[in-house]
């Protein structure tokens, strides 16, 4: 059998000793890498010097003209990779994301043993191997006893519904079947929405012994308003709460239902009654706006040019068939 070939992809805006570390790490990879993509998000810290300046035929630039966001960014590395490259797998992450040197090796053993998986991601570590598990990629379960298995097992992988875009790989022929991530989410939530559509043909799994380290400025849960503490940062939930009601809209109206509920109740419910919540009024807004874009946020799902196939019976749907 032929062996497979991975592009991984990174997209990056104004970080540019992580994006070298990153890079380092991708190139010392010990089987299956062929190309790598980068993203350059508009930086203005000599990235596009930096890049310009590099020498290697494996690695593939593309100068954003304008802000992309991290989702417009990963958008459209999917669609290098689709549209100019002909590797197998895709492997995806952020800039500040070193993958150990046998990582991407250990993400394509389990996908060759198991033909029926969708996705594959690392565990991953925040600050350094011996770190903590970065809170804001800890995958979602589909099992209650998923913790035990973080740091010490025997299991190869652990079942999960979705994934971020920290050390995530995907086949072309999923590409083709779900099209690519959404550009229109900007910032937040367009990893886990694109691995819920992947989840939705086949499934997810996080590969145990795949590591990659998260060096994040902060090992914080993802899309926290309660405890945000930089008025900066607030526009960003705007997009938080949209999204988040579209990536359910996706899977269901119940779902949906269900996420705007728990917005309110939750989120909005203790920004406004909590002791000691910073910009507690902003951040009220923030959630009502934010949840009401996303009742009327309705774009289009992109596919790169000639990779389009029809996608098989969602596994949703066939679940639910055996429930009749």
């Amino acid at each position: 059998m032929t062996e497979k070939t991975v592009t991984a992809a990174i997209v990056t805006y104004n970080r540019l000793e992580l994006l070298k570390e990153s890079l380092a790490a991708i190139l010392a990879q010990t089987k299956y890498l062929s190309h790598v993509i980068i993203v350059n998000n508009m930086s203005t810290d000599g990235t596009t010097e930096y890049l310009d300046s590099l020498n290697d035929e494996r690695i593939v630039v593309y100068h954003a003209t304008e802000n992309l966001g991290g989702a417009g960014g990963f958008n459209q590395a999917v669609r290098l990779f689709g549209e100019q490259l002909q590797d197998d797998f895709v492997w995806l992450m952020d800039d500040d994301t070193i993958p150990e040197s046998d990582a991407l090796s250990h993400l394509v053993a389990f996908t060759l043993d198991h033909p029926e998986v969708g996705f594959v991601n690392s565990q991953v570590r925040w600050g350094s191997i011996d770190g903590n598990p970065s809170w804001m990629n800890v995958t979602a379960p589909r099992a209650f006893t998923w913790q035990r298995y973080l740091m010490d097992t025997e299991e190869p992988a652990v079942e999960v519904v979705n994934s971020t875009f920290v050390s995530v790989m995907f086949s072309r022929e999923m590409v083709a079947m779900v099209g690519l991530p959404q550009k229109e989410y900007f910032i937040w939530g367009d990893d886990m929405e694109y691995t819920n559509r992947i989840a939705d043909i086949k499934r997810g799994y996080m590969v145990m012994n795949s590591i990659a380290v998260h060096k994040s400025k902060e090992n914080t849960k993802p899309g926290d308003i309660v405890a945000e503490k930089d008025d900066s940062r607030l526009w960003r939930y705007n997009y938080e709460y949209r999204n988040r009601v579209l990536t359910a809209r996706r899977i269901s109206k119940k779902e949906m239902i269900k996420v705007v509920l728990v917005a309110i109740v939750r989120d909005w419910r203790k920004t406004l009654l909590k002791k000691e919540v910073s910009f507690r009024g902003k951040k009220l807004g923030v959630i009502l706006r934010g949840l009401w874009r996303g009742l009327f946020f309705k774009p289009a799902i992109e596919y790169a040019a000639g990779l389009k196939t029809v996608k098989t019976q969602s596994l949703r749907d066939a679940e639910m068939d055996l429930l009749d």
